[in-house]
């Protein structure tokens, strides 16, 4: 009896620390890129020159071979590693750059163990 009221009380107030939260390590994926370098980026570039100076995309899309994406972070000292970068790329029929946009940076928020 004394060990199910040690076991009881044990369990209430273990419940009562909702507040601890189990460390979650940071994951940074993406490529590493320096500001200076999306300023290199002109129309006309193939894509094989575009490879090479951003490194590989994040995936090909199968429904469009003219799109590509980039998931990026910067080496600025400042820079938020909380924050995702996005960089959408658009190539013609012939493979060559015609435009590109930084989309909307991302912050990402913590998630609750328990969701």
């Amino acid at each position: 009896m004394k060990t199910f009221a040690i076991l009881l009380l044990t369990s209430s107030l273990l419940t009562g620390c909702s507040w601890l939260e189990p460390y979650q390590r940071p994951i940074t994926q993406g490529n590493i890129m320096p500001k200076t370098l999306l300023q290199e980026l002109q129309p006309g570039l193939t894509r094989d020159q575009v490879t090479a100076l951003l490194g590989p995309e994040m995936g090909q899309n199968p429904f469009n071979p003219r799109h590509s994406e980039y998931i990026f972070y910067t080496t600025d000292p400042t820079f938020n590693k909380k924050v995702i970068h996005h960089l959408v790329l658009e190539f013609d029929e012939e493979g060559y750059l015609t435009q590109w946009q930084k989309a909307e940076p991302i912050t990402l928020k913590p998630k609750s163990f328990l969701d």
